[in-house]
This record gives structure tokens, C-alpha cells and sequence, in this order.
């Protein structure tokens, strides 16, 4: 049962407000505007130097808006998109791209690098999620729907809240998906992202058009008095679906498979320490990291680890989704996925032992429930400077829920969820459409439909 829909906002009067009072334009001389401002609020280039922001002031890309400890902002991009910030906060338009005709290089990269903002993202980001993001000292925010908040809660810490649509936040522990009307902490770059039922708030008031809500509440807390982490964690048993990839070292061969049902061991924070296919058992030696997400589907990425069978053979960058498989039996129609996470991919040169890590892949595929039959899946990977793409069309899916296909590339997963409504994968295909040779490109990706 999926547990983070606590509060569900109704922002869609809101919205249809804004957009009315704020309508979208082309791209003009600036990047954004100062819609609002009061208080001590100034723009700092990207050389150092300051001038005052008041009401019409222009920013472009590489420069940064910064409030006083009485200050107050909005900011409404080119896009349609607009950001409050509180006082004593610091916003950095890192990157920003934008033309009327959405030509397919639009991009708005973003810093938060203290305080806090409410925003309501625009057009960047609509066709590409990966065209949009803002960093934090301890996590990425990408999104996939309209209106989120986040405040730095200390130097190294922050609390993220989603309005309308979906965020995915990540840091070096891994990513969670914060759907409409939930929240999470962020302690550190290094630790696991947990729910809290308390929405982050900025004070003062913020005006009237986009004042934030506010919910009384406590945390969710577990029996042990620490909060409840976004997702249920993955419990140590059987009857778990492993689909991993990896490189054997000693034979300096990319290993790509799906396996159930099997074993696997799991940390307290959803971390897969170990798994057996077969006769072979898997060991982590070092994680890079993981998460999951309803206690039904869990990925991450070992740095390295072994292999043993007869012999102990070591490996490197294995590449997993870990889940309880469901069958498709019984579910009716065509569901489209969308790829909503999973592990950077990495390549490692045979010849030279150099590893390129890259993005997480992102992509669609459409299923056909009634035939159990996946008819496309079209994942594109950014590695190296380039992109690899993978298209395959009419993989079997077992009785099982699972599914291995070996072709141009080799993907091999499950499906997972009540209904079906996850589904995993790692994949390994070749590098050289972006000029990688001498090994393959692996990784993992989750959807949602």
C-alpha cells in the first residue's frame, strides 16, 4: 500500500490564477525579472559585482538574487516560472535557457545556496525533466510536476516539500519521489532522505498570490522515536527479483542478468548487501548507493563487491533492481511507465581501466497488460559527452512478471507494485555512439505508470 499521499493540495485555482496574471512570454533580454520585492535585495553577477533589485530588475543567467535578513523576493522567469524567496536566502541561476519555440534546448539550473523559496516552475522542464533541477549543499531536486518548497533547515541540511505534481530529490544515499502534498528532510549529503509529515514554511508571509500552506502536524515517527523514512524499507528474505549487471574482473566481461525468485539480504536503510543467483552468491564490498520506494522495489549501485561460486571472483560496478515480482495476470489494456530513477551508468575501458560514469538514464515504455507483451521501450543514457540510446520492442514478460532479452542490448527486470504499477531494470549495451569502446554501459532504471 502506498503510503506517502498524506495531504494532497488543491492548487489548481492557484495555478490557473497565476498563469493568468502571469502569463507566459518569450524569451526576453533577461532570464527573469523581479516581480516583488521589499526590504534589502540585491543581484550579484558572476564577476562579484552588487547592484540593488527593485521591482522590473532583470537577472541573467549566472547571476544570483540575494535577500537581507529582512528581505523579501519574486522572481518570474521567461518561462512562465516564478520563485519566492525568504529572507536571508541566496538563489543562483546557474544555467537558463529558454525560447518560445521550445526547440528541445531549453534548460533552467538552479542553486539554492541558503535560505529558503516556494517556486512554480514553467515551461523548462514540461518535455524534459532532465532540463530542469536546482542544487542544494546535500541534494538535486528534479522535477516532475509544478510547485514545490524547500528551506535550508541548518549549514548542511534541508526540509523539501511538493505542492502540486511530483519532485525527485537526490543526494549521494540515493533519491526519493515526493509526490503532492508530502515532505522530507535531507540531514546530510551522505544520509538517506526522510519523510516528515511537517511541510517546511517561510517566514514572513510570503504575498498573497503564492503564500505557502501550513499544516499542523508532527513528525512521523518509528517506534525507536527516528522518522519515518519516505518509503517502507526491504526486508531480508525470499522470493525477491534481482536484475543486475556488473563487471567480472577477472575476466573483464560485462555480466548482465535477471534472476527469481532468489534470496537477498538487506541493510535497515533498504541497501542490498548481498543476493544469490543460483549457485552464485554476491557480496558487496562497497555500496555507492540506494533506495526504495514502497517496500516493493529497490535500487543502488555497488562500487565493488565478489562473485562466488567455486572460486571468489571479484567485481565492480554491479548495477541492481531488487523487488518482490508481480505477474501481469488478469490486468487488461496498454499502461505507459515512465522512468522515474535508477543508477548513473558506467563504463569501464578494458584496455585503459578508465571508468566514465554518466547520467541516469531516462526514457518510457509501453506495455501491453492483456498480452503481457512490453511493445517499446526507448531509453536514452547521457555518458561521456554524447547519449546512447536503447529501443526495443516486444519483450516477453514471464508468468512470473519477469523478463530477460538479450538483442542489440541486453535488459533484463520485473515488474512490481499492486497492479503492476513499478517495474525495474538494468540493461548493458554498447558505449559507442558515445565514443566509449573496449567494455559495455550499465545501469538501472524504475518506472512508475
Amino acid at each position: 500500500m502506498r503510503e506517502y499521499n498524506i495531504f494532497r493540495l488543491k492548487n489548481h485555482a492557484l495555478l490557473m490564477a497565476l498563469a493568468a496574471v502571469y502569463p507566459l512570454t518569450a524569451s526576453a533580454a533577461g532570464a527573469a525579472r523581479v516581480d516583488f520585492a521589499v526590504g534589502t535585495v540585491n543581484v550579484v553577477a558572476a564577476g562579484g559585482v552588487v547592484r540593488s533589485a527593485s521591482k522590473g530588475t532583470e537577472l541573467q543567467s549566472g547571476e544570483a538574487l540575494v535577500t537581507g535578513e529582512g528581505g523579501r523576493a519574486q522572481l518570474r522567469f521567461s518561462d512562465g516560472g516564478m520563485v519566492s524567496l525568504q529572507p536571508g536566502s541566496e538563489y543562483r541561476i546557474d544555467e537558463y535557457r529558454f525560447s518560445a519555440s521550445q526547440n528541445g534546448e531549453e534548460k533552467g539550473f538552479f542553486s539554492l545556496v541558503k535560505g529558503g523559496l516556494r517556486t512554480i516552475t514553467g515551461q523548462i522542464g514540461r518535455n524534459d525533466k532532465a532540463a530542469y533541477r536546482v542544487k542544494t549543499n546535500v541534494a538535486t531536486i528534479g522535477i516532475r510536476g509544478t510547485e514545490f518548497t524547500v528551506v535550508y533547515t541548518g549549514a548542511n541540511s534541508i526540509a523539501v516539500a511538493t505542492g502540486e505534481g511530483v519532485i525527485e530529490v537526490c543526494n549521494n544515499a540515493g533519491c526519493a519521489i515526493l509526490p503532492s502534498g508530502t515532505s522530507a528532510i535531507v540531514s546530510g549529503p551522505d544520509t538517506r532522505i526522510e519523510r516528515s509529515e511537517v511541510r517546511p514554511r517561510l517566514d514572513p508571509a510570503q504575498p498573497e498570490d503564492i503564500r505557502p500552506y501550513v499544516f499542523a502536524s508532527s513528525d512521523a515517527r518509528q517506534n525507536d522515536g527516528s522518522i519515518a523514512p519516505v518509503s517502507a524499507p526491504l526486508r531480508s528474505g525470499g522470493n525477491y527479483a534481482v536484475a543486475y549487471a556488473y563487471r567480472n574482473e577477472s575476466t573483464q566481461a560485462v555480466q548482465a542478468t535477471g534472476v527469481s525468485p532468489t534470496s537477498a539480504s538487506f541493510t535497515d536503510m533498504s541497501s542490498m548487501q548481498a543476493f544469490i543467483d543460483g549457485t552464485k552468491n554476491f557480496a558487496v564490498g562497497s555500496p555507492v548507493g540506494s533506495f526504495a520506494i514502497d517496500g516493493v522495489l529497490g535500487w543502488g549501485r555497488w562500487n565493488n563487491g565478489t562473485v562466488t561460486d567455486n572460486t571468489t571472483e571479484a567485481l565492480t560496478n554491479l548495477h541492481y533492481v531488487a523487488g518482490t515480482p508481480v505477474s501481469l495476470a488478469g490486468l487488461t489494456g496498454i499502461a505507459n511507465f515512465n522512468a522515474f530513477g535508477g543508477t548513473n551508468a558506467t563504463h569501464k575501458d578494458s584496455g585503459t581501466g578508465i571508468v566514465t560514469v554518466g547520467d541516469v538514464a531516462t526514457g518510457t515504455m509501453t506495455v501491453n497488460l492483456t498480452t503481457s507483451t512490453i511493445q517499446n521501450l526507448a531509453l536514452n543514457v547521457a555518458i561521456n559527452g554524447g547519449n546512447v540510446a536503447i529501443n526495443e520492442s516486444n519483450i516477453a514478460v514471464t508468468g512470473a512478471g519477469t523478463f530477460n532479452y538479450l538483442s542489440i542490448s541486453t535488459v533484463s527486470g520485473f515488474f512490481a507494485g499492486a497492479n503492476a504499477s513499478f517495474a525495474g531494470l538494468t540493461y548493458s549495451t554498447s558505449g559507442g555512439a558515445a565514443g566509449l569502446t573496449g567494455g559495455n554501459v550499465t545501469g538501472s532504471v524504475v518506472f512508475s505508470r
